[in-house]
């Protein structure tokens, strides 16, 4: 597993089978913050980075038949069309939100701005369609230790191995994983109020939907990894520790970022 320069190579998309772990991981954060701020009944909600739609539909549920929700994806699920909910297709490293200034409750995003090369005009954006005293909550993942449990000493060497090798791939793929360490400074440079950054990491067991997770992972950057010296037969074996429920690993850590915008102010 000898070390090489990382090859140049497109972001990888989001792929649908990543996408059930990934909501399964981050649906209970964003939920737990959206019941902290206290979404109301004929309020006007925004998700970016709708993946399954699963925030959608519960933020459909929280503003009802008064409200309406904005929803904004590259590649939206598809959603039951209502008189609440809006469906947009934009790809944000282009296009700007489909939303109006000052016209935004609440807005969540969701694995996104870490993504994207231009994540700090959408952020403007997402402050600027914020209503006064409207809330803000995002959620992405942050680069922090592996930490690997296995009954055998050379698999937990793979292991560590092959989510450091994952993390640094996607950083070298324009993945800011130091980004939700650093949004609550350009949040409270625009003003926001009451600015608060939680940090989440699980154990995750092989054959959970954490270990899914980091097993496909390994498979949209097999061509990085094995790059950067893994053979074949070790890219096999990864996927078969991460079916395996003896095997622990210290899961992906998620920042969650919450803020309040104050009455009358704007993006700066």
């Amino acid at each position: 597993m000898a070390a090489h320069p990382p090859a140049v190579l497109p972001v990888p998309q989001q792929r649908p089978r990543e996408l059930g772990p990934l909501q399964e991981m981050v649906d209970p954060i964003i939920l737990a913050e959206l019941t902290r701020l206290g979404v109301s009944a004929g309020e006007t909600a925004l998700d970016v980075g709708t993946g399954t739609g699963s925030i959608t539909r519960h933020l459909c549920n929280l503003v009802g038949r008064g409200g309406k929700v904005i929803a904004v994806d590259a590649d939206p699920p598809i959603l039951d069309p209502t008189g609440v909910l809006d469906v947009f297709q934009r790809d944000l490293r282009t296009e700007e939100l489909p939303v109006q200034s000052d016209s935004i409750h609440v807005a969540a995003a969701r694995c996104v701005l870490a993504h994207l090369p231009n994540r700090h005009q959408l952020l403007n954006e997402l402050i600027t369609a914020l209503r006064p005293s409207g809330h803000l909550t995002l959620v992405d993942i942050v680069a922090a230790p592996v930490s690997v449990y296995a009954p055998a000493d050379a698999d937990s060497a793979l292991i560590g191995f092959v989510i450091r090798t994952i993390l640094d791939g996607l950083a070298a793929r324009g993945i800011d994983l130091n980004w939700g360490n650093t949004t609550p400074s350009w949040l409270l440079a625009n003003g926001f109020e009451t600015v608060h950054t939680r940090w989440f990491a699980d154990t995750w067991a092989g054959g959970t939907a954490g270990c899914q997770l980091y097993a496909e992972h390994a498979t949209q950057l097999a061509s990085h990894l094995l790059a950067e010296g893994l053979s074949a037969g070790e890219l096999e074996r990864f996927g078969e520790l991460m079916a395996d429920p003896s095997v622990l690993v210290r899961g992906y850590t998620f920042a969650s970022t919450t803020a309040r915008k104050p009455p009358q102010q704007r993006a700066t």
